[in-house]
């Protein structure tokens, strides 16, 4: 017997396990957020912690596909996180970011003290 199975655009198959690559802002990288990710068993929330990198990968177990002939063992999602730094930043935005980093100077200057 054969079974064929579709791809699919956004989920990549790796034997038991699934592939997908999560895009997230900077902002919700640094702060953490909670994200909606498909799965082959539709959409779930994945928390991502406050302070990923980019290419941070996180295993969502049991949440790839089931092994054939026993229902109950699954392989894992994986997800690499990409974090979207922004090409342009209004004014306001710059701003601000201007002033984080002065904060995060000021605050490296002081624990060398």
């Amino acid at each position: 017997m054969f079974i064929d199975v579709l791809s699919d655009p956004v989920l990549k198959r790796d034997g038991n396990n699934i592939l997908y690559t999560c895009k997230v802002s900077y902002i919700d990288a640094i702060l953490g957020t909670t994200t909606k990710v498909p799965t082959v068993d539709g959409m779930v929330d994945l928390k991502i912690p406050a302070g990923t990198q980019p290419g941070t990968t996180l295993v969502m177990a049991k949440k790839g596909v089931p092994v054939l002939g026993k229902a109950s063992v699954r392989g894992d999602q994986v997800v690499r996180v990409q974090v979207e730094i922004p090409k342009r930043l209004n004014s306001e935005e710059r701003k601000l970011i201007e002033e984080l980093t002065s904060l995060n100077k000021t605050k490296t200057v002081n624990s060398r003290r």
